[in-house]
């Protein structure tokens, strides 16, 4: 266990005795939280900006998909839509690329062609 494990398990009281007793040290724990803080939340803004543009991609894939298949096959039936819509993008692209060579909607879904 290294000092800044002990330093972050201090109750509230330990942490003002803490401050009282060493206030260099203290101010200098201050600043490396907050800029442990601070990079922490830098990482979780990049995760979910990468997350938003995943999602945003496979919805507009999955878009395109439901569109192409109306337009092949007519209107679908709600299982199929709630199918694609949770899709993974490996298997919109698959499916995608079957939507050109299949004579059913289930040869696009389950792969007979």
């Amino acid at each position: 266990m290294d000092f800044i494990d002990i330093y972050a398990a201090l109750d509230e009281n330990e942490r003002t005795l803490y401050t009282q007793r060493y206030p260099q040290e203290a101010a200098d724990m201050s600043g490396f939280a907050q800029r442990f803080i601070e990079q922490g939340i830098e990482q979780g803004i990049e995760k979910g900006i990468e997350q938003g543009i995943e999602q945003g991609v496979q919805r507009g894939e999955a878009r395109m998909l439901l569109s192409l298949l109306r337009l092949r096959f007519g209107e679908l039936p709600d299982a199929v839509q709630q199918r694609i819509e949770s899709a993974d993008a490996d298997t919109l692209l698959r499916w995608s690329e079957r939507v050109l060579t299949a004579r059913t909607l289930a040869e696009v879904l389950d792969g007979a062609c």
